[in-house]
């Protein structure tokens, strides 16, 4: 390795994975390579460090552009022309998603992480090797902070940890303290032709709004935001590796049972914890029955940690990836959500926002759905005899977006028929009645950032149909059990 910059990028690496044997003649690495510039960058400059023979070329086809058949083909002829053996699938990712109930993001990772811990097994490898970079890193950072993580999630990834869903498989990020400009500079220096992926513009989703306007609106406010995220992550995965030690040696006094599916917590051990470590123990929960479910946010944590705290017991509360936790006089059972509660409310699977097309529909725990249809030609006297709380007709503006969310802290909507008054939405769903295990996830359909509809509750009168109203959407909230119904 000649070139000055090279060998520099190179000392990185090294430093990057001191706790893993990477120049050992053992290692044999299953490499992830979408195509782009930063997985391109990771494949050469490992073919060019360890040669061809200890290295697998892995790509994987979501199925979700029309360019995906031909990126997988590049790949392939990339290494065939280094003669790195190579391995890919085509998995549709939106059906997964909708099988599994998960946003489109979550359905990829999870289907990424199991193709590739499934093909590293199969070759042999010793670890799988990804080209997340700093930049990815300091987005990870505030795509948690902004969902309310806690340290867990403020630490970002992990330069070595393990494959979600599979804990005996090592995971490694040899980039991670490296921005996409090195990657790319890279690149350029060993004319490399890495392919672009067009998703990766599209604001629709979080961690891209995050990319594209949040990181270079603080970079006018500290032009070295990413660095400071990064060392914010490293100072709080120390923090976290300190406390999680500790921490193993509480958890086998709490926890009473496991199942593949469910747990059982021992409530009395539970509650006598210091507060940091029931929040810890209650993520871990959700990431034991959800690996790859990463959206865990505070307010779930926390209202699952206040009713266990309680003197009552017969109560539950929802979380993340549709699981509900029963709260009974000695135990905490978490488990999926049970056809009994399939029956009862309305839940999100996340507590990230959704994109709601019109039309199109979003699916919520408990087997929920919420669709949007355009509704042209409907008078104003037809959408004021709806009486139906779960269907609502707003006003939609000019090219706005639909998002389903849960709502925000101390967030306020204008109820219709207020007259402009304001109101807290945890107000509302507590006027309303709704248990304190089920706020945390109620869905709340949005217009941009502004609420339009707590689903099933009140409307908002900024949406309010009006007889000059050019686009009238109709929402609707119901259970596929009584779809089905209506429909025969």
């Amino acid at each position: 390795m000649n070139n000055k910059a090279d060998r520099q990028l190179w000392r990185t690496v090294w430093q990057t994975l001191r706790p893993f044997p990477l120049t050992s003649p053992k290692t044999k690495l299953l490499v992830g390579v979408s195509g782009g510039a930063d997985s391109l960058a990771l494949l050469h400059l490992l073919w060019q460090q360890l040669g061809a023979d200890r290295l697998v070329a892995a790509h994987l086809n979501h199925g979700l552009r029309a360019a995906a058949d031909e990126e997988a083909d590049f790949v392939q002829a990339t290494a065939a022309a280094w003669q790195i053996p190579f391995v890919s699938q085509k998995r549709i990712v939106a059906r997964l998603a909708e099988q599994e109930k998960l946003s489109l993001e979550a359905a990829g990772r999870q289907a990424r992480y199991q193709f590739l811990a499934g093909q590293a097994r199969v070759a042999g490898a010793t670890a799988v090797a990804v080209a997340h970079h700093a930049d990815d890193q300091a987005e990870t950072v505030l795509l948690h902070l902004l969902r309310g993580s806690g340290s867990a999630g403020l630490r970002g990834m992990l330069p070595v940890s393990t494959v979600p869903g599979a804990q005996e498989m090592v995971l490694v990020r040899p980039f991670l303290h490296l921005r996409r400009a090195d990657l790319e500079a890279y690149c350029a220096r060993h004319s490399l032709a890495p392919r672009t992926d067009s998703s990766n513009e599209d604001v629709q989703f979080a961690r891209n709004r995050i990319r594209h306007e949040l990181l270079p609106l603080l970079e006018s406010y500290n032009p070295q935001i990413s660095a400071r995220l990064q060392q914010l992550a490293a100072i709080t995965a120390d923090e976290y590796a300190a406390l999680s030690a500790q921490f193993d040696l509480i958890w086998p006094t709490i926890l009473a049972e496991a199942g593949d599916s469910w747990l059982v917590l021992a409530r009395g051990a539970f509650n006598a914890l210091p507060a940091a470590w029931q929040r810890l123990a209650l993520r871990r929960v959700v990431q034991m029955l959800r690996p790859f479910h990463t959206e865990i946010g505070f307010a779930t944590v926390e209202q699952a940690r206040r009713l266990s705290l309680e003197p009552a017991s017969g109560t539950a509360v929802f979380l993340p990836g549709a699981l509900v936790m029963q709260v009974e006089a000695e135990r905490l059972v978490v488990g999926e959500v049970e056809p009994t509660h399939r029956l009862h409310v309305p839940q999100l699977l996340t507590e990230s926002p959704v994109k709601l097309a019109v039309p199109g529909e979003v699916d919520l725990a408990g087997g929920w759905r919420i669709t949007a249809v355009p509704r042209p030609g409907l008078t104003l006297a037809a959408v004021q005899q709806n009486r139906d709380p779960w269907q609502a007709f707003v006003a939609a503006a000019e090219g706005a977006t639909l998002w389903v969310r849960p709502s925000h802290p101390d967030e306020r909507f204008q109820p219709l028929g207020l007259g402009g008054h304001s109101q807290a939405i945890q107000d509302l769903l507590s006027d309303r009645k709704v248990a304190r295990g089920e706020r945390p996830l109620w869905p709340v359909v949005a217009m941009g950032e502004q609420p339009a509809w707590v689903v099933g509750l009140h409307l908002d009168e900024r949406v309010r149909v009006q007889p000059h109203t050019r686009l009238i959407v109709q929402l609707t909230c119901a259970r596929q059990a009584d779809r089905a119904g209506l429909e025969t």
